[in-house]
């Protein structure tokens, strides 16, 4: 599937290049200076090495497991408390890029030029977040109840309640935005990123939520905290925390 998508990519790309597309060069925007500081003081307490917990708290095996399917470095493990008197177990992880979670590394070369067509590339970071339990949310529209907070020990720059949304559509328009910027007509990029979706459709709605954060280079600690909507209930989940490393 990898190798099928890299191809189709680079031919939609190597296409608009002959047309004339140009690629975009993305923007840095740097943190404002308060909310770094607030970021940074949320984050004081965190531990110095993300915890593969897989046998820590019962049922969440399967958020773990997902996360390695997706190549996401697990957090710690958290637990929500919810409006129906449940206490669902979950699980947050990170992945730096140049990545697109499911495929791999989706960087080429055509006509001399390189592209760099992945979900998260250089200086961000994917975050992922996985509950245990049914919280199938597929028809729920706003899903930004789950934020992170992240500071750069390098830069000093940082970050506090940047919202997710659900983790499918993230990057799948993550990379759909990628091909438009390099000059690749909107139509034609749907079809490209199809053997993308194909891959991710396996992937279960059930909460899972996913955000890409320009963190720049660095050691960033993180935390992944919010809310997510569970029929008619809200769960509230306490901090999942770790480590990511952005190249």
């Amino acid at each position: 599937m990898t190798s099928k998508l890299r191809l189709t990519l680079a031919a939609v790309v190597a296409s608009a290049a002959l047309l004339g597309g140009a690629a975009t060069a993305p923007v840095a925007h740097a943190a404002p200076t308060a909310e770094a500081l607030a970021a940074k003081q949320a984050l004081d307490g965190l531990a110095p090495q993300p915890t593969q917990a897989a046998s820590v708290i019962d049922g969440i095996e399967s958020a773990n497991a997902l996360m390695k399917k997706l190549g996401i470095t697990p957090f710690t493990p958290t637990l929500g408390a919810c409006t129906d008197f449940t206490f669902p177990s979950a699980l947050g992880g990170a992945i730096p890029g140049p990545m697109t979670p499911g495929v791999g590394d989706l960087t080429f070369k055509a006509f001399g030029k390189a592209y760099d067509l992945n979900a998260v590339r250089k200086g961000e970071v994917l975050y992922g977040f996985v509950p245990v339990g049914t919280f199938d949310d597929a028809g729920t529209k706003d899903k930004s109840g789950m934020r992170v907070a992240w500071f750069n020990v390098n830069t000093f720059d940082g970050g506090f309640g940047e919202p997710m949304g659900g983790i499918t559509d993230i990057i799948l328009d993550a990379v759909a935005k990628r091909l438009t910027a390099s000059g690749v007509p909107s139509i034609v990029a749907g079809a490209a990123v199809a053997p993308l979706k194909k891959s991710l459709a396996a992937l279960p709605t059930n909460g899972a939520r996913g955000g890409i954060v320009e963190t720049g280079s660095g050691t960033v600690l993180s935390a992944i905290y919010g809310t997510i909507k569970k029929g008619d209930a809200t769960c509230y989940f306490f901090p999942s925390l770790g480590i990511a490393t952005a190249k």
